[in-house]
């Protein structure tokens, strides 16, 4: 059922990801069965979640207090219940609670109209599960689990320079190349795919800047995260002082920290995403990237980057650059994996 209505889902314009984990503090709470994202206009974005109880006593009533609460406490917009139960009156008191309820009728008309060009999350898994040395190896399904956990720590610089992080691991298997290179770019894709989400998320509320501040803005956020360059050197201005408060030789190993961060942030390319992404033509066309790098990710046959958009290329491209590694290089250790016969791309457009 789950893939069913995640088919159907995408197919009335959301972006969908399947069993996202809820964590507190390190603890396992529950995982949130469809966590979707809508791109409503430029100035607006929603995030709905989903659960879903494919049962005979399904319990509705229950799961409808259920989902609210959880809704709640991840700052969801909205929260839908998809239950096998009939009855109006569950409808009713769903609707009374804010709560859109998919009752057993609507569902019984989705039934065998999954996707068959996609792989299951099921399947997904089952291909780690096929790598022997996938745990001692950075334990890649875990490194996918808690990158689908951030997105419900909220869509912003935070959880994209986590992502990227990720992306950066996944990018490095590709170029050593095993026969699980393919699954590798799988993982890069899907982390792209969450980076695009959570810039058109981000860009929301730059809709009227000029691009100039709008790069700006960008390039301070890429550098420093979700609290900004001032947040930044608060802190490192306060730990500095409290070194040379309570150390010997306190100034001086406060000088030599200040000038390493300095070195380090110098050295990050945050610049190259900011002017990308403030382009109106990229930042228009993020969630339709955002879509088409997931459906990379699960497509049953693997296909690359390379034989999709001019957007996604470019997009691709763009993040590559920033992990500093070589387009061409790229694609090339890529080449051999694709299930496609389709000539692979020399360059990708900026």
């Amino acid at each position: 059922m789950e893939e069913v209505l995640r088919h159907y889902l995408q197919q009335n314009g959301y972006y969908v990801v399947r069993g996202v984990p809820f964590k507190y503090k390190g603890f396992d709470v529950t995982d949130i069965d469809l966590w979707l994202y809508a791109r409503t206009s430029s100035m607006s974005r929603e995030i709905s979640i989903v659960d879903i109880k494919n049962k005979k006593t399904p319990q509705a009533i229950e799961r409808i207090f259920w989902i609210k609460g959880l809704k709640d406490c991840i700052g969801a917009d909205k929260a839908i219940i998809a239950t096998t139960d009939r009855r109006k009156e569950v409808t009713d008191f769903g609707k009374s609670h804010g709560v859109f309820v998919l009752d057993g009728d609507f569902l019984s008309r989705l039934r065998n109209k999954e996707n068959s060009d996609r792989l299951t999350d099921e399947e997904f898994d089952l291909l780690f599960k096929n790598y022997k040395f996938e745990k001692l190896n950075g334990d890649w399904k875990n490194r996918i689990s808690k990158s689908k956990a951030l997105l419900l720590d909220g869509l912003g610089f935070n959880s994209s320079l986590s992502w990227l992080e990720q992306a950066a691991f996944f990018s490095e298997q590709v170029f050593i190349g095993t026969k699980h290179t393919d699954l590798s770019a799988r993982c890069f894709y899907l982390l792209c795919s969450f980076i695009a989400i959570a810039v058109d998320y981000i860009l929301k509320d730059y809709a009227f800047l000029t691009v100039d501040l709008r790069t700006k803005r960008l390039a301070e956020g890429f550098t420093f995260g979700d609290k900004g360059t001032e947040a930044f050197d608060n802190n490192l201005k306060n730990a500095t002082k409290l070194i040379s408060a309570y150390h010997d030789n306190g100034k001086a190993i406060s000088a030599k920290i200040q000038k390493a961060i300095d070195e380090q942030l110098s050295s990050l390319d945050s610049g190259s995403l900011a002017v990308f992404f403030s382009k109106p033509d990229v930042a228009k066309n993020l969630f339709i990237v955002a879509n088409e790098l997931e459906a990379l990710a699960y497509n049953n046959n693997f296909v690359t980057h390379t034989e999709k958009s001019l957007e996604v290329r470019a997009f691709i491209g763009c993040i590559l650059d920033y992990l500093g590694h070589d387009r061409v290089k790229f694609n090339q250790a890529l080449s051999p994996h694709s299930k496609s016969s389709k000539n692979i791309q020399k360059e990708m457009p900026i």
